[in-house]
Formats: structure tokens, C-alpha cells, sequence
């Protein structure tokens, strides 16, 4: 099994904005004290919010490999608390956060024979970092496949990162889905379930799930129903 990182209390600065499109926004951070974060491609830190304690989760988006620093990746769209917080940081501003959290990380026992990341909208962040992790710093050779769905194809970030490992990594496939395609648009349509349909999935994969409740609920029920075992399901309990 894979050794379990203590969270802590870091204090960071935020070091660059990019606001991707109308809906995501990837922040960074530099670390401060300590100066260094080992985390599981996988995880997320907590954040404090407000005065008054309130907190919010994110994923980490970015690979474990850089341990000085760290993004997270949001969903503006909400502009609830957490979004109006990171929205009124300037750059060099500090932040307190908790980290690394979180079971969702990529199981090492049972070996899984392939990995398939189920994801909507911001779901998708932790899924790159395993992403990343996997292919480029692990040189993992199973069969990783990532089913993503949106709305809009404006919506989509990294979607040339993830063609491009398509590209290089003859083991990885991408399967972006979108409720509201235009007439043109070539791949899934509908909700990401309708993709899952019309794909062969194998019953000896692991399936890491990345969404709203309700649409991790949807996606189980799926898996189920063509044989996959609920112990090779795995969903963050923060979502």
C-alpha cells in the first residue's frame, strides 16, 4: 500500500492566475512554510476561507513531482465563497491551507489490470495530476482511458494536454463528452453515462469517479450493471 502523507498546516503565496475560459480558473501557489509538500496525485488541500473558519476543498491539479508549489483548478460558475476568496488574492498574497487529504489516489493493491478516470467539469483536476503521474513520471504501461463530460465545447481546459498523450502514450485514450454538442461536434454526446454505454468496459479496471454526487451515484449504478465490483470503484468523499 501506498505510505500515507500526515496533512499539516502550510502557509503558501499565490504566484500566477490563469483564467482559462469563462468557467475555469488554475490558480498557483508557491510554498512558504514548510517549503516543500509531498502529495499522492490524487489529493486536495483545504483551504480557510473566511474569518470565521469556514473552509473548501480543491484537488491538486498539477503533478506531484513539483513539490515546491502546487494548482488547483476551479469552477468560477458557482462564485461561492471559495470562488470569491481566490477571485480578491493578488499575486503575493498569503494563504493558509491544509494538506495533502484524501483516499483518492491510485490503489496499488489489487493491481488493477487497467485505469479508467470517470469525470464532469471540475472533477477532471485530480485526474490530471494521476494523469500526469502516471504516464510521464511512472511510465505506467496499463490502459488508462478518461471519459470527461461538459456542456459546452468552450467549456473544455487541457483538452490539447490530453490529446497530446493520446498521441504519445499509445495506452491512453480520451473521451470528452458534451450535453449540449454543437452539430458538428464529432465524439460522445449527452451525459458522460451516455458515453459509458456504448463503450466495451473491462470488469478488471479500477474506475476512479470525479463529480457531483448524484452523477457518481449515476455512473456506479452503470458500472454495476455491466459487472464491475464496487470495491474497483473509487470516488473522493469530499465531492
Amino acid at each position: 500500500m501506498q505510505e500515507q502523507i500526515t496533512p499539516q498546516t502550510f502557509k503558501a503565496k499565490l504566484s500566477e492566475k490563469q483564467v482559462i475560459n469563462e468557467k475555469f480558473t488554475t490558480y498557483h501557489f508557491e510554498l512558504v512554510e514548510p517549503n516543500k509538500m509531498e502529495f499522492l496525485s490524487g489529493q486536495y488541500v483545504s483551504f480557510a476561507v473566511s474569518d470565521t473558519g469556514e473552509r473548501r476543498s480543491y484537488s491538486i491539479s498539477s503533478s506531484p513531482d513539483i513539490d515546491h508549489g502546487f494548482e488547483i483548478t476551479i469552477d468560477v460558475k458557482p462564485n461561492g465563497i471559495g470562488v470569491k476568496f481566490f477571485e480578491n488574492l493578488a499575486f503575493g498574497d498569503e494563504v493558509s491551507f491544509m494538506g495533502p487529504m484524501g483516499q483518492f489516489f491510485i490503489q496499488e493493491e489489487p493491481i488493477e489490470d487497467e485505469i479508467a478516470f470517470i469525470a464532469t467539469g471540475s472533477g477532471v483536476a485530480p485526474m490530471r495530476s494521476m494523469i500526469i503521474d502516471l504516464l510521464r513520471n511512472k511510465a505506467d504501461k496499463r490502459k488508462i482511458t478518461l471519459y470527461w463530460g461538459l456542456r459546452h465545447e468552450e467549456d473544455m481546459i487541457w483538452q490539447d494536454e490530453f490529446q497530446d498523450y493520446a498521441q504519445s502514450f499509445e495506452n491512453f485514450s480520451f473521451h470528452p463528452t458534451l450535453s449540449k454538442a454543437k452539430q458538428e461536434w464529432p465524439l460522445c454526446r449527452g451525459r458522460v453515462t451516455d458515453c459509458l454505454d456504448i463503450h466495451e468496459l473491462s470488469t478488471n479496471a479500477g474506475f476512479y469517479l470525479c463529480g457531483s454526487s448524484q452523477m457518481i451515484q449515476d455512473v456506479k449504478n452503470i458500472l454495476m450493471k455491466k459487472g464491475v465490483s464496487e470495491a474497483a470503484i473509487h470516488h473522493e468523499k469530499f465531492y
